[in-house]
């Protein structure tokens, strides 16, 4: 039957049936003319009418360029030329030609404007039985929403860039030291100077290397052990003070830090490394052990000396005593105090009353009296004492010693001892006369001082060791206190008498009296160095500042908070988004922004990981305060005190509305491209079934097997399209669940045998031991198992056997699919379970897919309680597994 279209009486075209497909078709066509310049338009269809917005009296028999002239509103458009190339290709070659994305412009019916449109065509040419084109159709498809999507995810991606670069900027120059160790091996993924500068090693002998490895005298000493039981368990490690053996410019020293382990994690929340903070404390411990060696040897000292140390709490009369104060008192053990009062000679009790009540007056306890043993002998004792004082200023306790002078009273040895202990403290220690002059120093003044030695040292007069100006202060307000009080302590300002460089020191002044007379003969100093003090409070107030500094500039809110839940701190991001003040932020007030719908859970989710102590991850919306809503999501990581006890929250909040977004969009266009495919498709499957059927029965066997291998290419178009749909619901949680209790090997083992029949080439081999039964989606299971089995045929494409495991574990059953193919390499078996996931490299167009058959019964396995992993080596083949729980 010829049909002339539209007074073109040109070749054969269609039977009725063709024609109106052609009209309904889906896809824009129109039918051209091979004949030039015109290129006259022959039939639209309806689906390009809708298009362009135009009808078909206004198109047929006209010259297409006329009836779609050079774009109006985009002059520097080539879109005429590029259609004339696009013909001319189609005429030369013979084969259809593709027309890139460009811009075509489509005028609003009844009104002087126009929508801006982007489209991608193919002009297909189409032959007469002679071999010659007859005609040429011209399918355009409209791509502007996904122009509009590549434009916004692209600035979207240059938004990442730039944040990301932002990030590892502050990384590289962040104060402590932070380092990214990934895998079994721990190799060095990122690391900042400060931690290189730990580890006296340059980046790029750190990057791409083991840690272990980069530093062999840590190696051996526990730290392997620790690290590795991070990046399993995902516990975090922190450690303090603790000593490293390092080569630092070529010398093997003893570094101490203060560290921690923290599991890194990966956005499938999966721990693949650890996360390493340091800093050096090196400075701060070695003082540290210098001021413990040096009460040790005090306390040495004094049990040398035969001191008694005492505590007496001057409120309540409470008196904690040492062994050796009772000792003295002729005790076996610490008594209390009217056991030691009662111990006094009558005639001294208004002795020691005196002294407490000068000491109380004048801050220093100091008396000698006797004492009856309770064999009735008489001892002598010298009592001594400081009064300490609250924040009010008034008296609370008094600290001191006691010392059994019975025989060693004017002891020139007992003054050696004491003379000893002095020359071995840390502190400077010296007596001047009345006069100022230097009359003894010990070693440890000497070397703060810079002084001369020992025979020249009481040459020294108090002035040469002070600026004029600090001079001043002592002369005018400290050395009459000390006459007029006692003592005086506080702060002052030494000179260096070699360098004449300033030092900042704590100074205790103590007026030497005449033991009998009490006259003053002297003036004794206790002198401790503050430098290294105020170096670690300032190291530590620099620190403090530029962790604020960070905070506040962070894009990111973050936050603190304690084991109640009750916020601590926010960073201006956060008062930014609340529109808030940050007081109103604290405590509770940073849940007034949250919609009502979200706060349960985000509360509940607090809840819960404070009960188990783990991470706190919640997603919820705030009414930000620009006035609209906005999507959050917020991570918080439990903080433990020294004990272990959970003590709070560190954590921060990032705005994902934008993501939310985007997500969304895809996940519609997902949904709705599958729908919109399921009819087409059903149709071509229907068609093609029909004509294989005829075919056959007009005996044409060869196009009756290409129909048949054309349906079983819609079978796997229609098995794709089902993936993306259950992709699409359970991105919007509607995946449909209709649990029941049934046995898994004789499901399984059917299922065996139906695909044993669709491969020649593989053995399907069963292992099964007994297990009871489960409660779960059989469907959704054989879903599981269909695309365990499948992948395994597909990729082992040598002959091979492929054996189907089946036991039960303790209140578990365990499906594992065992191939012997091409198998998969650690880092890509990490993420095959991730949606749209395909192995990259040479082999990811060897075979075919969209990468969602395991995302998808990774979320099956998961929403029925069980649990989904592989393993799998490369070139040996892999057993992926399931595990479902044993129905009770």
């Amino acid at each position: 039957m010829v049909i002339t279209l539209n007074g073109y009486n040109e070749m054969n075209i269609f039977e009725e049936g063709y024609k109106e497909i052609f009209n309904h078709s889906p896809i824009a066509k129109l039918i051209l003319s091979v004949a030039t310049p015109d290129f006259t338009i022959l039939d639209a269809n309806n689906t390009y009418l809708q298009a362009t917005n135009t009808k078909k009296e206004e198109l047929i028999g006209k010259p297409v360029f006329t009836v779609f002239p050079k774009n109006t509103l985009d002059p520097e458009s080539k879109n005429i030329e590029q259609t004339l190339l696009s013909f001319e290709q189609v005429i030369q070659t013979r084969q259809p030609h593709t027309m890139e994305k460009y811009r075509y412009d489509i005028p609003v019916p009844g009104e002087d404007q126009f929508i801006e449109k982007y489209w991608i065509t193919v002009n297909t040419p189409i032959f007469d039985a002679k071999g010659d084109i007859q005609f040429i159709i011209h399918a355009p498809r409209d791509v502007t929403a996904h122009h509009y999507l590549e434009k916004r995810e692209k600035a979207g991606i240059e938004s990442l860039k730039l944040q990301r670069k932002q990030l590892y900027a502050t990384f590289m120059q962040a104060p402590v030291g932070i380092g990214i160790f990934k895998g079994p091996d721990l190799t060095v993924t990122m690391i900042n100077h400060a931690l290189c500068n730990i580890y006296g090693k340059s980046i790029k002998e750190m990057l791409g290397n083991p840690v272990f490895d980069v530093l062999p005298f840590v190696k051996g000493q526990g730290f392997e052990e620790l690290v590795d039981n991070v990046r399993v368990t995902g516990e975090t490690f922190e450690g303090i003070g603790v000593e490293l053996p390092l080569i630092r410019n070529g010398i093997l020293e003893k570094v101490y830090v203060d560290f921690v382990f923290e599991p890194f994690y990966e956005e499938n929340n999966t721990i693949t490394g650890v996360i390493v903070v340091a800093t050096e404390v090196t400075a701060k411990v070695e003082a540290m052990h210098k001021l413990e060696e040096a009460e040790e040897r005090a306390r040495l000292a004094a049990d040398a000396v035969d001191l008694g140390v005492y505590d007496l709490n001057i409120v309540n009369g409470n008196l904690v005593t040492s062994d050796r104060f009772a000792h003295i008192f002729g005790l076996e053990k610490p008594a209390t105090s009217h056991e030691y009062n009662a111990a006094l000679h009558p005639d001294d009790v208004e002795v020691r009353k005196k002294a407490q009540e000068d000491a109380i007056e004048n801050g220093t306890m100091n008396y000698e009296a006797r004492i009856i043993w309770p064999d009735q002998s008489i001892r002598w004792i010298k009592v001594e004492g400081k009064v300490l004082y609250d924040k009010e200023g008034n008296p609370a306790r008094i600290l001191g010693t006691v010392l059994d002078t019975t025989s060693q009273k004017f002891d020139k040895e007992q003054q050696r001892k004491l003379v000893t202990l002095v020359d071995n403290s840390v502190d400077l220690m010296s007596i001047f006369d009345l006069e100022g002059n230097n009359t003894y120093m010990n070693t440890a003044g000497i070397e703060l001082l810079g002084l001369p030695s020992m025979a020249e040292n009481q040459t020294i007069h108090l002035s040469d060791l002070h600026s004029p100006e600090y001079f001043e202060f002592v002369q005018n307000e400290v050395l009459p206190a000390v006459m007029r009080e006692g003592s005086w302590s506080g702060r002052l300002m030494v000179r260096n008498y070699t360098t004449g460089e300033n030092l900042p020191v704590f100074n205790n002044f103590i007026r030497i009296e005449e033991s009998v007379t009490l006259k003053p003969i002297g003036i004794g100093v206790v002198m401790r160095d503050l430098r290294l003090e105020l170096t670690a409070k300032q190291a530590l107030a620099d620190s403090e500042s530029l962790l604020r500094n960070i905070t506040t500039a962070a894009p990111t809110a973050l936050w603190m908070s304690n084991k109640k839940g009750e916020i601590t701190y926010i960073n201006q991001t956060w008062v930014d988004w609340s529109g808030n003040s940050f007081e109103d932020n604290l405590l509770y007030g940073w849940m007034s922004i949250i919609l009502p719908e979200d706060l349960t859970q985000v509360v509940d989710g607090f809840y819960k990981a404070t009960s188990n102590k783990i991470q706190y991850e919640v997603e919820f919306r705030i009414n930000h305060a620009d006035g609209t809503q906005h999507w959050c999501i917020a991570r918080g990581q439990p903080q433990f005190d020294l004990d272990g006890w959970l003590s709070g929250y560190i954590g921060s909040c990032t705005d994902i509305t934008e993501h939310k977004a985007l997500q969304n969009q895809k996940d519609n266009f997902i949904g709705i491209a599958s729908h919109e495919l399921k009819t087409p498709v059903t149709s071509l499957k229907g068609y093609a079934q029909v004509l294989e059927r005829i075919l056959k029965k007009k005996g044409h066997e060869t196009e009756a097997d290409m129909m048949r291998k054309m349906d079983a290419q819609l079978n796997r178009l229609t098995s794709l399209i089902g993936d993306l749909l259950d992709v699409t619901k359970i991105n919007a949680g509607k995946l449909q669940f209709n649990n029941q209790v049934f046995e898994l090997q004789p499901m399984v083992s059917e299922l065996m045998q139906d695909l044993q029949r669709s491969t020649e080439k593989h053995l399907l081999v069963e292992n099964f031991k007994p297990t009871g039964k489960t409660y779960a989606d059989k469907e959704r299971i054989e879903q599981v198992i269909i695309n365990f089995l499948t992948n395994a045929i597909k990729y082992s494409p040598n002959p091979s056997k492929i054996i189907v495991h089946i036991e039960q574990r303790n209140n578990e059953i365990i499906v594992c699919v065992e191939d012997f193919g091409i198998g998969i390499s650690s880092e890509d078996s990490m993420k095959v379970f991730e949606q749209f996931y395909r192995v990259s490299g040479a082999m990811q167009h060897t075979f075919p897919g969209l990468g969602l058959g395991l995302y998808i019964s990774a979320e099956i396995i998961r929403r029925v309680g069980g649990r989904i992993w592989v393993e799998s080596k490369q070139k040996e083949g892999s057993c992926f597994y399931f595990s479902l729980p044993v129905y009770q």
